[in-house]
């Protein structure tokens, strides 16, 4: 039997390449028109009802308003007319310029003022250089024209940097993988004329009326040097055939000698961001073959699809004439729709049919000529000599449909609220089936109001179909969209009974609407060539899948894939307990970096359960570090002896000085530090700001602000979300302890404590906040709970699967409660994870060492940079070090918010029997909010409890009422001044 083995296994791997690799070509020959963006009625305003760049320059062209064509206007960047208090700002003379620069602001704004000569549309151009080095977002500046946004985009211009692979070629491991190359900026002076390629291909036009003006830019998270900036024409680009008349004439043969250069896709010579990341991809005919092992050989598409995200090559002709571009490429991840690209050869897009040039859905890389929809190849005049191409993600063509779909949702919100207030059924689906309605009579234009919706959902997906010339997975989802909307027009009376439909719609619509901005292309290789060359193209078929899976197979039996067996026993044990994409990373990033610096050797392994680290303990086999533990785990090893003291390190002092005092509670025991944090989540205030304008309401700074809402909330039946089990802010904004000073009783037992849980239990008790909600981010969503406290996973939940009300919500720091002086007093406890030295450890300084670097500034925005880019936002690094985390690119305008809710950090320290500390404060809330007993006391049969509980578990642990825990005092918010890398 054992001899057929290989031979059924074989058997199995044929059949199973033949499924994947067998796939349609039926083709159709259905034609979809191409519609107009206007068509569309595209959402003309954001949240704040600043419109949208489309509806702005379509209204101004409706208008007449007609293209500048004058010589450029300059401004002298060190001639600004003002500054906002405040800001650093610094001019002088940059002699790789020549001229005078400015540099600055990091916060605050500085101001330009010039004069227009005539009515008309502008570009802005800017000469710029980083002042940060390696800081690893773009720069960012919000723009105001005049003291108001000429467009709702305008609110973040981002100037990229340049970036790209420190080692080329790349380093490899024992077993032979290639390691991914550290990144490093290419620092200079670049010029752009503002653009956003989510919203437009071109250059972004600003309308000035003729007269004087004023530009203000506002930084939003660091500072940038300034060289000239220019109010220039915008740029005529020709059309292919304009360009062919001009550039090559009309013959159709040429004599050049047949001449191709091939340029690999991972030998880029910058990119425009660190998510931009090269890959491995296996198959037959791809350059370089990776025969078994990690290679990467690719631009991977799952790593450069976000609009703006640019890839630059170079290469060299040999002589003066006219040449074609093949690109090698594969893109699936659309659902069979067109991705864009915008081409530039030497920094100039040539003609205009490389303004968003689209390239196919494709299920394996394919040669593609560079040409139109006619087959014919585009050809290029190339001088002798070196030049550069450069290919941008585009999504402009897609934001009509985009903005449709915000509008039908926003227009499906309004709908249902107003269907509900008629109704008064504010359930999911209840409704009352015993009764009747006459719908033309209650509401009249219901109907129409439907059908408008439907026929706009129906053009949205004709749009996305005339751009494709295809059906396309997204379209298909549309398509079900317009079915439910027919079902209730089928008997509009009966709609009050089927209000559910209406949320299932709008999630329906926001599943596909962020996947829209995602233009995914992985890119083999470029071929340069004559016109009469022909080099040979590499593609995958069928006949050359089979041998090559099976010759992979073949390496399992020979190829080491691990390297455990490469005398590794000495090295450093470290345990994550985090998913394996986080593992690898900081494996790669060890390798890169930590052991070239200090020798040490490390091996990373996941472990999936923290429980895991407690049997390990038992049978004597524990890794030198733990990462990702939960926050309270490292104090409870603290009391049985198990884990180091960090402060034993003499250089403690320093390294704690990267986090805030206030997280650092949570590993102090005895007067001792037991571990380091490594990230952080915190709580935030999440409002709708359409639902708040609409009801004249201003997002709550203090609690007493909470309280005068609610009526207003709740007369619309909408409500207000606080986790019930969440007390530890009422307590310390009211100036209560949780623990006596000395950590062996509790210490709940002042007025401020009794007041403290008053206004905990009294949201719900008086206020009616709801005292559960199962999701308050589908609540949100839908616009039934338009305000509410959650914590950082909500924030990033909202970025990355809510699209539909992208630009409608904003967040505020917690409400807290305003002292003596006027400061309003926001402590809140942070949750963390930690990271820990066990006491059995033989490496304990190799293992310190590596806390070191792991928690250095750098080190964690880098490791940070690269999870989101790897994966996406979704895997966000909140990193714990401070300094790192004001540096992460956060979107416009958040991150003063999450820096000011840091601040008051305050964390509860674990002491002996602490555990019992929430399980007692929840039976005191439901005392007092079920059983309606009285606050005080509720709360004094807890404290009674607790400090039973106390008492027991000191016995065990064998103290005594003479040892003081002296738990850390706390009475300042944080310093951002003190920050420490």
């Amino acid at each position: 039997m054992k001899s057929w083995k290989p031979i059924i296994y074989l058997a199995i791997i044929a059949l199973v390449a033949a499924f994947y690799v067998v796939r349609s070509r039926g083709s159709t020959d259905s034609v979809f028109p191409v519609l107009a963006a206007e068509a569309l009625e595209p959402k003309g305003a954001d949240g704040d009802g600043v419109p949208y760049y489309l509806e702005t320059v379509h209204a101004l062209k409706t208008a007449g308003i007609k293209a500048y064509t004058g010589p450029p206007i300059p401004i002298d960047p060190a001639g600004y007319s003002a500054v906002s208090p405040g800001a650093s700002i610094s001019s002088g003379r940059d002699y790789e310029l020549n001229k005078e620069v400015l540099s600055g602001p990091g916060s605050g704004w500085v101001e330009w003022t010039f004069d227009a000569p005539s009515d008309g549309f502008y570009n802005i151009e800017v000469e710029y250089a980083e002042v940060e080095k390696n800081s690893s977002s773009s720069i960012l500046y919000a723009l105001t024209v005049d003291g108001a946004q000429p467009f709702s985009e305008s609110g973040t211009i981002e100037f990229v940097k340049r970036w790209r692979d420190k080692t080329v070629p790349y380093l490899k491991d024992e077993i032979g993988n290639e390691i991914r190359s550290m990144q490093e900026e290419i620092g200079g002076w670049q010029t752009t004329r503002l653009v956003n390629y989510a919203i437009s291909s071109e250059p972004l036009q600003f309308h000035f009326t003729k007269g004087r003006h004023t530009l203000r830019f506002t930084a939003l998270n660091e500072a940038m040097r300034w060289g000239e900036i220019r109010i220039t024409a915008p740029v005529a680009i020709p059309s292919y055939e304009e360009y062919r008349a001009d550039k090559i004439g009309v013959e159709t043969g040429y004599m050049q000698a047949e001449w191709h250069t091939r340029v690999e896709a991972e030998r880029y010579s910058y990119k425009s961001h660190l998510s931009t990341q090269t890959g491995s991809h296996n198959e037959p005919e791809v350059s370089p073959d990776p025969a078994g092992r990690i290679v990467y050989n690719v631009m991977d598409g799952n790593r450069w699809k976000k609009p703006g995200e640019a890839v630059s090559w170079e290469f060299e002709v040999p002589e003066n004439g006219i040449y074609e571009l093949d690109i090698k490429y594969f893109q699936h991840f659309q659902g069979k729709s067109n991705v864009y690209r915008t081409i530039y050869i030497d920094d100039q897009v040539p003609f205009q049919e490389l303004l968003h040039t689209p390239f196919a859905y494709n299920s394996k890389l394919e040669v593609h000529n560079l040409g139109s929809s006619e087959g014919e190849s585009y050809l290029f005049r190339l001088e002798k000599g070196k030049h550069t191409l450069r290919m941008v993600v585009d999504a402009s063509l897609l934001n009509p449909s985009l903005l449709a779909l915000q509008s039908i949702v926003s227009d499906l919100y309004n709908l249902e609220q107003k269907l509900r207030k008629m109704t008064g059924d504010y359930g999911e689906n209840a409704g009352d089936i015993n009764r009747t309605w006459d719908m033309q009579a209650s509401f009249p234009g219901l109907a129409q109001q439907l059908t408008g919706i439907r026929d706009r959902l129906n053009a949205t997906a004709d749009y996305l179909n005339g751009l494709n010339q295809n059906r396309t997975d997204a379209t298909n989802s549309l398509k079900m969209g317009t079915a439910i909307l027919d079902d209730l027009l089928k008997n509009p009376d009966q709609i009050p009974n089927k209000l559910g439909k209406f949320p299932d719609l709008q999630l329906r619509l926001g599943t596909w609407m962020d996947a829209f901005l995602s233009g995914g292309m992985t890119v083999d290789y470029l071929v340069v060539r004559t016109p009469s060359a022909k080099p040979e193209a590499g593609e995958a078929t069928l006949a050359s899948k089979l041998p090559y899976i099976v010759t992979n197979f073949f390496r399992t039996f020979y190829l080491k894939y691990d390297t455990k067996h490469l005398g590794k026993e000495d090295a450093l044990e470290i345990w994550v307990g985090r998913g394996r994409d986080y593992a690898n990373l900081l494996q790669e990033m060890i390798d890169q970096s930590f052991t070239p610096q200090t020798g040490i050797q490390v091996n990373v392994n996941t472990m999936p359960d923290a429980n895991a680290l407690t049997l390990s303990n038992a049978g004597g086999d524990q890794p030198d570090v733990a990462l990702g533990l939960p926050q309270d785990m490292p104090v409870d090893y603290a009391m049985r002896g198990a884990a180091v003291d960090l402060t034993e390190f003499s250089d403690y002092k320093e390294v704690a000085n990267r986090f805030n005092p206030g997280a650092m509670r949570s590993y102090v025991y005895n007067q001792g530090v037991y571990a380091l944090p490594e990230t952080q989540s915190y709580p935030l205030l999440f409002y709708r700001k359409s639902i708040f304008n609409s009801l004249g309401l201003e997002p709550p700074d203090t609690w007493e602000d909470v309280h005068k809402l609610m009526p207003t909330l709740q007369e619309n039946g909408l409500g207000f979300y606080h986790n019930a089990k969440d007390f530890v802010g009422f307590f310390y904004q009211n100036g209560a302890e949780l623990y006596a000073a000395d950590g062996l009783r509790p210490g709940f037992d002042t007025v401020q404590a009794y007041k403290a849980f008053a206004m905990w239990t009294d949201l719900y008790s008086k206020y009616d906040l709801p005292r559960e909600v199962p999701a308050f981010f589908q609540h949100f969503k839908l616009g039934d709970m338009p305000a509410g406290i959650a914590d950082y996973n909500t924030y990033i939940q909202l970025l990355v699967s809510a699209p539909e009300i992208r630009g409608d919500w904003a967040i505020k720091p917690m409400p807290g409660i305003k002292d003596a002086k006027g400061t309003v007093v926001r402590w809140a406890a942070n949750g963390l994870t930690s990271a820990m030295i066990l006491r059995q450890s033989e490496r304990k300084q190799e293992a310190w060492a590596f806390l070191d670097w792991w928690t250095s500034a750098d080190v964690q925005l880098q490791y940070g940079v690269n999870m989101e880019s790897f994966y996406g936002m979704e895997y966000r690094w909140n990193t714990a070090n401070m300094a790192a985390m004001a540096r992460m690119p956060w979107p416009e305008g958040d991150i003063e918010t999450i820096k000011e809710q840091n601040r008051w950090t305050r964390n509860v320290p674990f002491v002996p029997g602490g555990y019992y500390l929430s399980r007692e404060m929840e039976f005191a809330w439901n005392r007092t909010v079920v059983e309606k007993l009285p606050p005080k006391e509720s709360l004094d049969q807890a404290y009674v409890s607790l400090e039973r509980e106390m008492l027991r578990k000191q016995q065990n642990l064998k103290l005594s009422d003479n040892d003081q825990l002296a738990l850390p005092a706390l009475d300042q918010p944080f310093d951002w001044g003190t920050i420490q890398r």
